[in-house]
């Protein structure tokens, strides 16, 4: 493989004339330049850009940290935040902490150095003052850190709501929501599972929260996670899940004789690629993830071009409700 010596070589050059060329330090004769590029071309030269991003302080790549890359909402968020950034010039590095802190802060320390221009972190197994020590521009998904690092999050507490009038329309007396650990108050989409509480509440109907470690689950996980819970409670009559644990539900409940949605009404929490994989369409509360791939991508390279300034803490994206055919408008009688 041709190196930076071998261009120099062919072009009659000095080394240092090829680095400048490189890097754009310095200006460098029109006709010199040509030659270097007709020796680059001819050696089928790849610059190691790397190693140019530390010399130049700046890599044209951007850090993404994810729990979970198998979890449907992290994948449909990181496919369209990376075309967002290579629209606009920027490379997606994508990494992988398996809900993990020791492993979140070891990525951190990696990306000290210049091998990104910032950070869009989709974790929250850190506390906020790991978080607000964090030297690179950086945007949350849905936590709350402070003024150095705006949030980009969805209207939970209007999910919640849209999700309760199905439940209500439904009939249901018993709601389970399947949520993670709330071991930290500034995870924002938490909200979607308080608010369902006091809406159902209000209406004289029972809902519980089960909560999990999303990591800890395939979808045979799911699967055996919902049918243990409808046999266990069999007076339950709806369920709220993200995407995949609703799609399990679904299935157990077709393996139980449950009748969907006469006796069990499903609404999904997400609106991610699974929700139109089966035969039976899910009635689904909807976050907009290309919207907030959107909003994370130009708020954080705004950071980067233009450093610090007056930038809102939260920047909430809507939700909408997607009728499906698991959730029905009987009475509550």
């Amino acid at each position: 493989m041709a190196g930076i010596r071998d261009v120099a070589k062919e072009a009659g050059v000095a080394s240092c004339t090829v680095s400048r060329v490189l890097n754009g330090t310095a200006n460098v004769m029109p006709e010199t330049r040509e030659k270097i590029e007709r020796a680059m071309e001819k050696l089928n030269y790849v610059p190691n850009e790397l190693a140019r991003g530390m010399f130049k302080g700046k890599s044209g790549t951007i850090g993404m940290l994810v729990p979970n890359i198998q979890h449907p909402w992290f994948s449909s968020l990181a496919d369209v935040i990376e075309k967002n950034l290579y629209e606009r010039g920027y490379r997606l590095m994508l990494l992988c902490t398996s809900g993990s802190k020791e492993k979140e802060l070891e990525c951190f320390r990696m990306l000290r150095s210049n091998i990104v221009d910032g950070i869009i972190c989709g974790t929250a197994s850190c506390g906020v003052e790991d978080y607000q020590n964090v030297e690179k521009p950086m945007v949350m998904l849905d936590y709350r850190v402070g003024k150095k690092f705006p949030a980009v999050v969805s209207d939970h507490e209007t999910g919640a709501e849209l999700a309760a009038e199905e439940f209500i329309k439904s009939g249901c007396k018993y709601v389970i929501h399947i949520c993670g650990v709330q071991d930290d108050p500034n995870i924002i989409s938490f909200q979607s599972h308080t608010k369902l509480d006091e809406v159902l509440g209000k209406h004289h109907i029972y809902s519980r929260q089960v909560p999990i470690q999303w990591n800890d689950f395939d979808f045979d996980g799911y699967f055996e996670l919902a049918k243990c819970i409808l046999e266990e409670y069999r007076q339950v009559d709806g369920i709220m899940a993200a995407d995949f644990p609703a799609i399990a539900f679904l299935k157990a409940a077709a393996s139980l004789g449950r009748r969907i949605p006469e006796d069990l009404a499903i609404v999904a929490y997400d609106g991610t690629f699974v929700t139109k994989t089966g035969t039976v369409k899910l009635t689904t509360v909807c976050q907009d993830y290309t919207e907030i791939a959107q909003k994370a991508v130009d708020t954080l390279l705004d950071m980067i071009l233009n450093g610090e300034g007056e930038r809102e803490e939260e920047i909430l994206v809507p939700v909408r409700m997607e009728q499906g055919e698991t959730t029905a408008f009987r009475s509550a009688e």
